[in-house]
């Protein structure tokens, strides 16, 4: 056969294969475009599809920034290799999703214009002081920062100290607490978890403004609760709910099993982190879901001027526990706040689960997270004032 003759099939058959080898490519990008796509709609339905009764639906919401970026991407691609009708499409997609994207990643920049007549709350997971002791505990950084924070009135969540009259732990005592708090004339501490003699655990409540009650919403949980409160602000009646919703109860050994993902990402690893977060994470979803269900309802026959909720959620703005609390009310950061907003910043977990809301009768203002990490948690707060 004829040099020429060989090269020639030769050439044809590299084509060839060249040719499947692409049309194998375009075959897989679409492919996981459209599956992108799918993940990207389903996740949306983690606002309202009850986690117990559909978990993957949740899962979805969790990872809705990943899915968001893959998208992003794709419209990228799209528009570099000028295919029109698939970025077309893909923008169509992503415009679908902007309600959940504007909650998730505000851009509003701060006012320089602020109501005379405006109040400050700010929400600080704490997470028991850092269980610090003796001089430690009463240098803690936590407590230069909200007496410097100005604000009217302070939520605290996983709030421990020591009872007065038992302090065998050496950790700072509530009658030092008081002396800290002295800026604050009203406080309420409400108690979490089982009685104990040498501590106090639960959430409170410092307010420059009289609290006139407070009622423990009757959720099942062991350490974790709400508490509604009812202050009067500038001659108004406001109910004042602190949430600290169920934890996904993640013990070292599991943070331990993410932090192994994500460094081998290999088949084993991922198993094994899989199958811990499905039972830990499928389980505190159902939980939330039903103490949600009770504080809306419990809040719903409140009679009151305005209302403001606050508090450690457990769950990111893309959850049924978000979107039952928020319901008609407004997230303070979605409204003014700037970027994702991460709250809880330990584990390689980098989420928003911190949130002020209030309702119609108040406008937000500057809603800001403080990156200081003197806890798990980064303390969120917000200018309010009555319309």
């Amino acid at each position: 056969m004829p040099a020429t003759n060989k090269k020639d099939k030769t050439g044809k058959i590299e084509r060839f294969t060249a040719k499947k080898i692409g049309k194998f490519i375009k075959y897989i990008v679409f492919a996981t475009n459209i599956i992108a796509i799918i993940f990207l709609l389903l996740s949306i339905l983690s606002w309202t599809v009850v986690p117990s009764k559909i978990t993957f639906i949740a899962y979805l919401g969790l990872i809705f920034p990943i899915t968001l970026f893959i998208n992003i991407c794709y419209l990228i691609l799209w528009l570099i290799f000028w295919r029109w009708k698939y970025a077309l499409v893909q923008l169509a997609v992503i415009a679908c999703c902007w309600q959940p994207i504007s909650t998730c990643f505000p851009i509003h920049f701060k006012s320089n214009k602020l109501p005379e007549k405006k109040i400050k709350i700010l929400t600080y997971n704490v997470r028991g002081f850092n269980w610090l002791t003796g001089d430690k505990a009463r240098e803690n950084p936590i407590f230069d920062y909200v007496t410097n924070s100005d604000a009217d009135i302070v939520c605290f969540q996983e709030f421990s100290v020591s009872s007065n009259n038992n302090n065998r732990r050496n950790l700072i005592s509530e009658k030092e607490m008081d002396n800290i708090m002295k800026d604050y004339p009203y406080k309420s501490i409400i108690r979490l978890g089982p009685m104990r003699k040498s501590h106090i655990y639960g959430i409170a409540c410092y307010s420059k403004f009289p609290i006139l009650e407070s009622t423990k919403v009757p959720i099942e949980s062991t350490y974790n609760g709400s508490v509604i409160h009812k202050l009067e602000i500038q001659g108004r009646k406001v109910s004042l709910v602190i949430n600290h919703l169920e934890s996904n109860s993640l013990t070292a050994r599991d943070k331990q099993l993410y932090k192994d993902f994500l460094k081998t990402r290999d088949r084993e690893s991922f198993d094994a982190m899989a199958a811990t977060l499905q039972d830990k994470l499928g389980t505190a979803y159902s939980v939330r879901e039903g103490q949600v269900n009770v504080i809306r309802g419990f809040l719903d026959k409140q009679e009151n001027d305005a209302t403001i909720i606050c508090g450690d959620f457990n769950d990111t703005p893309m959850s049924y526990a978000y979107h039952t609390m928020k319901k008609d009310l407004v997230d303070s950061y979605a409204n003014t706040g700037f970027g994702q907003g991460i709250t809880y910043h330990e584990n390689y977990f980098w989420v928003r689960i911190d949130y002020i809301m209030h309702s119609k009768a108040f406008q937000s203002y500057n809603c800001t997270v403080d990156k200081i990490k003197y806890s798990d948690h980064y303390p969120v707060w917000t200018y309010l004032a009555f319309k």
